[in-house]
């Protein structure tokens, strides 16, 4: 069996798994703008984290992972806890991670309502199955987020105390190597009180300032985003985005004409999706 139908296989069946953990389905909540980027210009915006709405992001978790660190050293070893913690804050301002939400809270009155322009804008429904398989080979991960830290519980804390109190060093090669896996176990954990967002999110590996994917984009504000080429990857993986697009749903404040939203995708060459239409019935005021 040739290397690559074995890749294609183990990718078919992770994407399989991810339908089985998330369903077949994962909304990105947004607004008119961002849709036609996404569809139209074919890319898709990773906003930093440093610009979530949880301000506690990343940093919550590392917080507390210190300290409960700190509580089971030894006092002799607290300068070499400090220092390590110091390493991953300023790994943290040279390779800030970059995130895509989509979530498995469907047609929830709470997300249009913060993400979708006051529930004036639309859902990009993903069929979970192609979105999994479009990042799978491509330098990106797909989790879903866990609320409230328990960093005590946590493993990462005793790898971190295992290190600093013994140098042991059983999973990784080096240092870097478990600041590495830190990062990422931070960036799915946020604070408790956003657990009704069922946030699942997508993130290209550590992005460092010089990435060539970074670019500045004029919206209410100018912010800096990691932007994935959609058509470019989609034709790669051989995925109609038509299909990757489960459907369109328009937010329950939306005043989008649909007959003109129907001919602006036949515009633009994505006609299937004019049967992909629908409006949300959620009750939002």
């Amino acid at each position: 069996m040739e290397l690559r139908e074995i890749e294609i296989r183990q990718r078919d069946d992770r994407a399989q798994r991810a339908v089985e953990k998330y369903g077949n389905t994962l909304w990105h909540y947004t607004d008119v703008a961002s849709l036609n980027g996404m569809l139209n210009i074919k890319e898709i915006w990773f906003g930093s984290a440093a610009n979530m709405n949880d301000r506690e992001e990343l940093n919550g978790f590392i917080r507390d992972l210190e300290g409960e660190v700190l509580k089971e050293i030894t006092v002799e070893k607290i300068p070499k806890a400090k220092s390590v913690f110091e390493n991953i804050e300023n790994r943290l301002k040279l390779e800030y991670p970059f995130i895509f939400c989509v979530s498995r809270a469907r047609n929830d009155a709470a997300q249009w309502d913060r993400y979708a322009n006051n529930g004036q804008g639309v859902a990009v429904v993903f069929n979970t199955e192609l979105l999994y398989k479009l990042i799978f080979y491509n330098r990106f991960v797909m989790d879903e987020e866990y609320y409230g830290y328990n960093a005590k519980q946590h493993k990462m804390k005793n790898l971190l105390v295992d290190y600093i109190q013994d140098e042991k060093m059983e999973e990784f090669s080096d240092l870097d190597g478990l600041i590495d896996n830190l990062l990422l176990c931070a960036m799915i954990h946020k604070h408790e009180s956003f657990a009704a967002e069922q946030e699942v999110r997508i993130s290209p590996y550590f992005v460092k300032e010089n990435d060539p994917h970074l670019q500045y984009k004029v919206l209410n504000t100018i912010k800096r985003v990691y932007v994935m080429n959609l058509g470019k990857l989609c034709e790669e993986e051989k995925i109609d985005i038509e299909d990757l697009v489960d459907s369109i749903v328009l937010g329950p404040k939306s005043q989008q004409n649909i007959e003109d939203l129907k001919w602006y995708f036949i515009q633009i060459g994505l006609s299937k999706l004019v049967n992909k239409i629908s409006k949300s019935d959620c009750p939002l005021r």
